[in-house]
């Protein structure tokens, strides 16, 4: 068995890749998801669920303005890293940097500056909580350092330079957090220090990343004959700002109608369930983590059957892997929460639907990165545009009368359609099949 493994890994140096890469990122990811389940541990025990649901909508808040600011190139530097290292245009990778931050800089300061002016109707008005003041004005000036972070990140990931990015993306931040919590808690009790904590991170982690970029790109050549330009950059990055947008209301509108209809405990509750629920997708988000410069790669190479065959491999590792999660996870879901607080125990129910979501997503594969990835990111902005109005309707319709179990129900039938029709997709137009189901 070991030597039959040994001689398909010599023989296949995507998988090898796959694998080898998975298991360096496993270790930044599981190490960094740890950390941020600490950071909310923390959190929980010195300020108590309402002081997570401040924590959790305000970072919310944050990851969306920034989802706006970055304009998509987040995800299409991504793809145009991949491409222009295999198809000998190393040239283009420090043009590419730098027309992104020309484009991104100046957009992200307006987003920033329009927050913090905005604040304070967002806080009473929408919110009805003027805790949330203070905390939204801060995040205004982490909108362009947190934009600059994860582009960098994600050209970083491009070059598979994986110890890096992962490190960055998933350790450096949480890592930084939890110090100066638990260090400046000593001193003041304060239910905003935590967001306070976690910008130091992201200025430390946007920092590094694009001083680790610059260093690597500046013995690049320029070449003065190239197709490549802003105006292309933004037409590819457009559709894909519009998916993050729509993808990251689809993830997060329930904790946002919560807020709305009920308190900020239960957004604190709800918060902590989702994010355990997530660990079911770790072994998706590992492997979409390598895969995505891979699927690139391969597609835009027109190696067309080594794509397919590293699909399915990917598929297969990111199933069994994440049902292991989900039945350990259900198994000691009490034991978990309790960790928490005693009023986390009574959510366990609301932690099984959103794991049965989860346990969808990932049977389904690397399905929306293998679309971002290969030119129809169009295809899934269109989906899950239609995926996320149908979630909010649903959440209009069962959060007021059932709370969290209500925001369980809708996170979960919109996560389940939304993979069912892109998978759907991708079979019937593409002829790829990236999900797994055993014994079939």
């Amino acid at each position: 068995m070991i030597n039959k493994l040994r001689k398909k890994l010599n023989s296949d140096i995507h998988l090898r890749e796959i694998l080898t890469g998975s298991a360096v990122t496993f270790v930044f990811k599981i190490s960094g998801m740890l950390l941020g389940y600490l950071v909310v541990l923390i959190i929980s025990r010195k300020y108590g669920a309402e002081g997570v649901g401040v924590y959790s909508l305000t970072l919310s808040i944050l990851t969306f303005f920034s989802i706006i600011a970055m304009m998509g190139m987040n995800v299409s530097i991504l793809r145009y890293v991949g491409q222009f290292n295999k198809t000998r245009e190393e040239y283009k990778l420090k043009l590419l940097y730098k027309y992104a931050l020309e484009l991104i800089i100046p957009f992200s300061l307006i987003i920033g500056i329009l927050l913090y002016f905005f604040a304070e109707m967002i806080a009473l008005k929408i919110f009805d909580n003027p805790v949330y003041i203070p905390a939204l004005k801060f995040i205004a000036f982490l909108v362009p350092l947190m934009s600059l972070q994860n582009i960098s990140v994600e050209y970083i990931r491009g070059l598979k330079k994986l110890k890096i990015s992962e490190f960055l993306r998933s350790v450096n931040r949480p890592l930084i957090n939890i110090i100066l919590l638990i260090t400046i808690s000593l001193f003041i009790n304060d239910t905003l220090l935590p967001i306070y904590t976690l910008g130091v991170g992201i200025m430390a982690s946007a920092m590094y990343a694009v001083y680790f970029i610059t260093n690597y790109i500046k013995n690049i050549k320029p070449n003065k004959i190239t197709n490549l330009n802003k105006k292309e950059l933004v037409k590819t990055s457009m559709p894909m700002m519009m998916t993050a947008i729509i993808a990251f209301v689809l993830g997060n509108i329930s904790l946002y109608m919560l807020e709305i209809y009920s308190t900020t405990e239960e957004v604190g509750l709800f918060s902590v369930v989702l994010k355990l629920s997530l660990l079911i997708s770790l072994a998706l988000e590992v492997v979409n983590t390598i895969s995505a410069p891979k699927f690139s790669e391969l597609y835009w190479t027109k190696k067309y059957d080594e794509l397919q065959n590293i699909i399915m491999h990917s598929s297969k590792l990111i199933f069994f892997s994440s049902i292991s999660i989900a039945v350990v996870m259900i198994l000691s879901s009490n034991f978990i929460l309790q960790l928490f607080g005693n009023d986390f125990k009574m959510v366990s129910n609301v932690l099984l639907i959103l794991i049965i979501g989860q346990m969808v997503n990932a049977s389904t594969g690397s399905v929306g990165v293998f679309l971002n990835m290969t030119g129809h990111q169009h295809i899934v902005r269109n989906v899950v545009f239609i995926i996320m109005l149908l979630s909010i309707f649903l959440n209009f319709l069962l959060v007021p009368s059932y709370g969290m179990i209500g925001a369980a129900l809708a996170t979960m039938i919109g996560s389940v359609l939304l993979n069912i029709i892109l998978v759907l997709y991708v079979k019937m137009k593409l002829g790829y099949k990236t999900y797994y189901i055993p014994f079939k």
